[in-house]
């Protein structure tokens, strides 16, 4: 009895190892400019909740960064679910004011949040603010 079971698992596992990978289908995310230091800047525009679910999971660079926006202020928290980057966030209030700057750690999923309610959320790579010397109270400024 036992032969018979071992080798039904022996072939599920042949036809597994066999399986292609999943694909994970690619996003297209729009561009926008930003007024940051003194510096315009583009980066990609997460203005939908489809948008801002994906953020930048499964993106190997965030060279060109990621500005989340929301329609209106709100509580945001963000994760690194399927984000193998090491990324600063600058969270930005309704007055369009760095509120703060914090950290998110590659593919750790344990929730961020911004300290209140925040109008957008602008993702770069770890250490992009504090080479420029953008703090905490600099506005951005969203150039359409």
């Amino acid at each position: 009895m036992k032969k018979p079971i071992l080798a039904l698992l022996l072939s599920m596992l042949a036809v597994n190892a066999c399986a292609e990978p999943q694909q994970i289908p690619q996003v297209t995310f729009p561009t926008a400019n930003i007024l940051i230091a003194g510096m315009q800047r583009q980066v990609q525009l997460a203005d939908t909740p489809a948008l801002r679910e994906r953020g930048l999971m499964f993106q190997q660079c965030a060279d060109k960064g990621m500005l989340l926006l929301y329609p209106e202020p709100r509580l945001i928290s963000l994760w690194m679910r399927n984000t193998d980057l090491a990324l600063d966030v600058a969270f930005i209030d309704p007055q369009w004011r760095i509120m703060a700057i914090k950290q998110l750690h590659p593919l750790d999923e344990t929730p961020v949040s911004a300290p209140s309610a925040a109008l957008a959320a602008l993702e770069m790579p770890r250490g992009w603010f504090a080479e420029r010397n953008i703090e905490v109270g600099q506005t951005l400024t969203l150039i359409r």
